[in-house]
Order: structure tokens, then C-alpha cells, then sequence
């Protein structure tokens, strides 16, 4: 009698923790990894990490990340770029599907937690300079609390507004738009006249309404915040050559976040250090 044993490494388990989904990805591709890694989840929860040891890589969300400059362990994650949203966005752009973009439209609000406005404007701000494929040159901002309106301006005049809000009742999820108009077309992440994110699936059932948006073949039982941020980590996991580059880049948009505050403090149009038109 002969026995076999599968050694085929496994994924995680549906609905484990992003820590235990990103080693899953891991095992399952047997991806060389040089040092230990952990994963912060972004809301507490286990973020001990990856392989379970002390120390290493640090891969961290971007509005966690407080130390990227100066403790080169750290590896800023940004998340939404992992989105496909956000990708198909920016191949619209770049294949010029739509040409020139001559104007982005921008809102996000949340419930302050774990985005208050400074991570929000950091998070747009970046998708402004991402998605356009253009620098920031110029901002003027005013802000009230926990609102904000920017106005940008980006290489190559492209003009963009930004409303920002940490004012949503608690619990309530991300509700934001983003919107690119051009000579010849206009592009954007929601579906026309859509306010808010849209599930997948909805059913309805004796104890009310479920939804889901499991839109990942491999990631499932995760919100999609989550995945995106899982998806992050294997990027960071997979490309060690371009953490330096994230590092600075974090360093960038925390200088564009003070800048914002700080026009909105002198009343005046600030331009951004180094930019060119």
C-alpha cells in the first residue's frame, strides 16, 4: 500500500485575518522573502505578524506610518493603489482613452476612524499625483474643523478640487468619488449619478438585508479596504528594490498635507517647494 502526502502549500483560511491572508499568499506562491515581516492591519487587529517573528520589515498603512523616514524597517503601504478602481483609472489616463485631463473632481468622507481629514487629504493627494500623472505645483485650502475644501493646481495646468470630511456618523463606510474630465471624455470610479459604493451581491433574507463584496478570487471573507491593504503587502513583499522610493514618496505627501494647512491658515495660495509648471 502506498500513501502520498499533499506538501502543496495552502492560502489561508476564507475570513482569516489580513495578516494571515497576505502568509497565505505567501505559502501558496512560495515567495522568497529574505527577512521577517509583520503587517499593521490599520484597526488593531492582529497585527503581530507574518511569519511570527520579532522585528524586520514593517509594512504599515499609510496613516499608521509615522516613522517611514527614519526607520528603514518601515515600508509605507498605499493601499488604494491596489484597488482596481483606482488601476482602471489610471490606464484610461495613461492609454489616453480620455486626452488631455483637463480637471479632477475629488470627494472622500468617513467617520474620522481610522481616516481623520490630514490621512484623507493624504490619500487624495497622492491619487491626484497618481492617477493624473502629473505633480502637484500649487494648493489653497480652506478648512473647518473636520471639513476641508482644496483647490490644486498640477503640472501642465491641470486644475482639481478636493472636498475632504471626517464628519460621517460612526460606522459608516467610506463614501467617495473621483472624477477626471477631459478635452475628449470624462472618466470616473462610480457608476453615473451613483453617490455611494455599490455590493456586488444583495440578499435579502427573515433577519434583513446581507451584502457582498468579495470581488478578489483568492481574498475572501475580507472588506474591500482590507484586501486592498493585504494586496499592498504582497507588492512590498514582492518589489524590496522600490521601498525606498515608497519611503520618500510618503515624505512627500506629508509635506503636501502641511502645505494644504498651512494655506488654509494664511488665507493665501501656497506653491509647492521645487515645482515646475
Amino acid at each position: 500500500m502506498t500513501t502520498t502526502t499533499d506538501n502543496t502549500p495552502k492560502p489561508a483560511e476564507p475570513g482569516a485575518s489580513p495578516n494571515a491572508m497576505l502568509a497565505g499568499l505567501v505559502r501558496k506562491y512560495a515567495l522568497n522573502v529574505s527577512h521577517p515581516w509583520r503587517l499593521r492591519d490599520g484597526d488593531g487587529r492582529n497585527e503581530s505578524g507574518g511569519d511570527g517573528a520579532a522585528g524586520g520589515l514593517k509594512l504599515v498603512p499609510w496613516w499608521l506610518c509615522s516613522d517611514a523616514e527614519s526607520d528603514t524597517a518601515v515600508v509605507p503601504l498605499f493601499p488604494w493603489r491596489s484597488e482596481r478602481r483606482f488601476q482602471e483609472l489610471r490606464a484610461i489616463v495613461a492609454q489616453r482613452t480620455i486626452d488631455p485631463v483637463l480637471m479632477c473632481r475629488f470627494a472622500c468622507m468617513t467617520d474620522g476612524n481610522p481616516l481623520n481629514l490630514q490621512a484623507i487629504l493624504f490619500r487624495e493627494f497622492d491619487l491626484l499625483e497618481w492617477l493624473a500623472g502629473r505633480t502637484m505645483v500649487s494648493v489653497y485650502a480652506a478648512v473647518n474643523g473636520a471639513t476641508a475644501n482644496v483647490i490644486v493646481r498640477l503640472a501642465g495646468g491641470v486644475l482639481a478640487s478636493v472636498e475632504a470630511a471626517a464628519t460621517l456618523p460612526s460606522g459608516t463606510p467610506i463614501t467617495d468619488r473621483h472624477e477626471l474630465i477631459a478635452r475628449r471624455g470624462v472618466a470616473s470610479d462610480r457608476v453615473v449619478d451613483t453617490q455611494v459604493a455599490q455590493s456586488s451581491v444583495y440578499v435579502t433574507t427573515a433577519a434583513g438585508v446581507d451584502q457582498y463584496t468579495d470581488t478578489d478570487d483568492e481574498l475572501f471573507g475580507l472588506d474591500a479596504s482590507h484586501v486592498a491593504l493585504v494586496r499592498a503587502g504582497w507588492e512590498a513583499l514582492r518589489h524590496p528594490e522600490e521601498h525606498a522610493a515608497w519611503r520618500q514618496r510618503h515624505a512627500r505627501l506629508v509635506g503636501l498635507v502641511k502645505l494644504a494647512l498651512e494655506s488654509d491658515r494664511s488665507g493665501q495660495c501656497l506653491v509647492v517647494e521645487g515645482a515646475t509648471r
